[in-house]
Formats: C-alpha cells, structure tokens, sequence
C-alpha cells in the first residue's frame, strides 16, 4: 500500500492567533514528529485532510519547506475536532520509517451476507477494529470480516480473520469479533444491560 497524499506547508508559528489565522483560510495546523524528523509545525488544506483522515492507514505527506520539498511517511496518531462542526481543528502525524515494521490498529470491515441474519438471526459485533504488526508500505486500510457462512449461533473471532501476505494480527485470536445470535437471546441481553447513572465529578475534577 503506498498511502494517500496530502501537501503540507511548514508554518513558522504556533501562537494561537497564527492557528486561527490559518483556520480561517481553509488550513489546518499540524504538527509531524518522529525519531528522524524530530518536530515539524505544518499547515494542511482542509479539503484534503478530512478524505484522507477518514480513510485511515499510511499517509505520505510532501512537506514544502520554503521551496524544499521532502516527502514523508505518517500515521495519524491524534485529530482534534471542532465539538460543533467535527471537522479537524488540529492533527498529530507520527513518522514512519518504511523499513521497520510497526505495531498499529486496522478497522475492520463486514463483507457477505449472513445466511443467519436472513433467516431473523441478530449480529452482534463487539470488535470494530484489531492491532496488526507489519511494515508501513504493507498496511491494509482494513480488514475483512467474512460473514457469508455465519448460521444463527455461529461467531466470528480474530484467529477467522485472514489478513494479506506481510500482516500479521497480534490482538488475542480468541477475541470475540461479532456473532450471529437468536432473536430472543438478543432481546434478553438488552433487557439485562444495567442502567448506567451519571454521577457528579469528585471535587476539583
């Protein structure tokens, strides 16, 4: 997987009135760090950033410092988002080296249809994603789930998963991913759910 792209600009200025500044022109600070670049402050268009962002995985941003260019390869590792609007207000990069494998989180994604399901089974998923180890240019923007063979009472762990040469899953192959439950045993699990009370903060929190 080579990874989306983003252009990014190097911004000499942190201060918040420079962060607002940039916002109001379509840009998003950021920042870039790692081992070998060690802090970078950037500035990214908007419109790019929240595509890429949403799609996940291996990331090659080309980073123009004064006419310099240097492309560089990243995780997303933190995004903060406006409470109102959700989009990106600022975004952490982490840099990648292409020759050591990583350890990161993938997504998974459902694909088939449930012979269970169709027959008034209910899918229960309790994992949306999983940790994988591999090297940067092999990660996969998700996982697949298989659901096409699952009848009702049949459940779908991590060891099911079948992940692309290069990857491999570390998360427990015991974990539950998803199952195909009846419609009455649902029912009854909703029903015993406890009842979550919100409780005030402890002083000073």
């Amino acid at each position: 997987m080579q990874g989306a792209k983003l252009q990014a600009e190097v911004r000499q200025s942190s201060t918040k009135g420079e962060r607002n500044r940039l916002r109001a022109i379509g840009l998003v600070p950021a920042i870039i760090y790692g081992p070998e670049i060690g802090s970078l402050q950037v500035a990214i268009p908007q419109k790019e950033l929240d595509q890429v962002v949403a799609a996940g995985g291996l990331i090659q941003i080309a980073v123009n410092n004064g006419g310099n260019k240097q492309e560089v390869p990243v995780l997303v590792r933190e995004v903060q988002r406006d409470p109102l609007r959700r989009v990106p207000v600022h975004v952490d990069f982490y840099q990648v080296s292409m020759g050591r494998k990583l350890v990161t989180t993938v997504p998974l994604v459902l694909a088939g249809d449930s012979p269970g399901v169709g027959a008034g089974g209910v899918l229960q998923q309790t994992l949306r994603e999983v940790e994988v180890e591999c090297l940067p240019a092999d990660l996969p923007e998700a996982l697949e789930v298989d659901i096409s063979g699952l009848e009702i009472g049949d459940k779908f762990t991590v060891a099911d998963l079948a992940s692309p040469a290069g990857v491999e899953v570390v998360s427990d192959p015991e974990a539950m991913i998803l199952a195909v439950v009846a419609p009455r045993v649902a029912e009854e699990e909703e029903a015993e759910e406890p009842v979550k009370e919100e409780t005030a903060p402890a002083e000073g929190e």
